[in-house]
């Protein structure tokens, strides 16, 4: 099983004996193939016993290992019921901005209740703080944004389950009388290295005994993240450059908060089209791949620009200006309200 795993994750015939370092399969691969092992395994891998693994034979060593069976338990969700007002707002409609970042913390709330742990003591196998880094997070909803009104009532139910112990899932229904939709958060953990926000090394927290958060197979949200991961996006159609804005786009820790990156996608298509304030998010996919240290500058491109009637679909990159890495890419649908 170990071994059909490693094949499906690693093209060609790799050395067994080879240093991982030396196999075609970058940081979120490892990430997957870790998932599917524990997956196979029946159990999480320990970062003491991953951090002893040099080689794919060190993998196959890893069946032999016994751990304690786990506690079965009842499944961990979250639910939030609110009346939109002016802070939950912006443009006239429900804010984008505020609705992100209450899904991401229904999501983080989710996983410190299941871990057992406040965020600020969640740490890896060899005591280092980790931080949630989401990778992906997709929403659609009935009709835009902008038909959230003030007044109105908004339900959010939210569970989760993991890929591995890395690897967490959520999925958030929302209800409203007009725009209800739904959501999918996907997040990993990280450590800082030993340089500044472009050095994070990806962690792994410890699965108490009793978890409540189910396990899962390699869900096909974490399958297309990788492949659009590996995608080489159509030529720029349009680029400008974003300073970014301490006091505004980073987060508490010091880093590029998730929810700024749509912002900062929005402000700078306006620079490409005045008109594009007219619109409002009807659904976004955003896949994250890098952080930025405050004073790098983001590189915005626009790879897709259709309009069609009322609507318009954008696919759209942000990127470092120190070194040209892609930080995220993103898929949005607006529409006029």
């Amino acid at each position: 099983m170990l071994r059909q795993i490693i094949a499906e994750e690693i093209p060609g015939n790799p050395d067994f004996s080879a240093s991982l370092s030396d196999l075609p399969i970058d940081s979120f691969g490892l990430v997957v193939l870790r998932g599917r092992i524990e997956a196979a395994l029946g159990r999480p891998v320990g970062d003491e016993a991953w951090g002893r693994v040099e080689t794919l034979n060190d993998i196959l060593a890893l069946s032999s290992v016994q751990e304690p069976a786990r506690v079965s338990v009842a499944a961990a969700m979250e639910r939030r019921s609110l009346s939109v007002n002016m802070p939950q707002m912006a443009m006239g409609g429900l804010s984008e901005s505020w609705l992100l970042k209450e899904l991401g913390d229904m999501h983080w709330t989710m996983i410190t209740s299941g871990l057992r742990s406040p965020s600020s003591a969640l740490k890896d196998g060899g005591g280092n703080r980790l931080y949630a880094t989401f990778t992906r997070i997709g929403y659609s909803l009935r009709k835009p944004l902008s038909a959230i009104g003030e007044d109105s009532g908004l339900d959010l139910t939210g569970t989760i389950s993991r890929f591995g112990a890395g690897t967490f899932i959520s999925d958030i229904t929302l209800r409203h009388d007009l725009a209800g939709g739904e959501a999918r958060l996907m997040s990993n953990f990280s450590r800082r290295g030993e340089a500044n926000n472009t050095s994070l090394l990806k962690g792994q927290p410890t699965i108490p005994p009793d978890c409540p958060i189910p396990e899962v197979p390699l869900p096909a949200f974490v399958s297309e993240y990788r492949d659009l991961r590996a995608r080489t996006p159509a030529a720029p159609l349009f680029e400008t450059e974003y300073d970014i804005i301490p006091f505004h786009d980073i987060n508490g820790v010091g880093l590029l908060y998730f929810a700024s990156y749509p912002i900062i996608s929005d402000i700078c298509a306006l620079r490409y089209d005045p008109t594009f304030s007219e619109l409002s998010t009807v659904s976004r996919d955003i896949y994250y791949f890098a952080n930025s240290d405050i004073k790098d500058r983001i590189v915005f491109r626009i790879h897709k620009w259709e309009q069609s009637g009322a609507g318009l679909v954008t696919e759209i990159s942000l990127s470092r200006k120190s070194d040209g890495v892609v930080m995220a890419y993103m898929l949005t649908t607006k529409s006029q309200g």
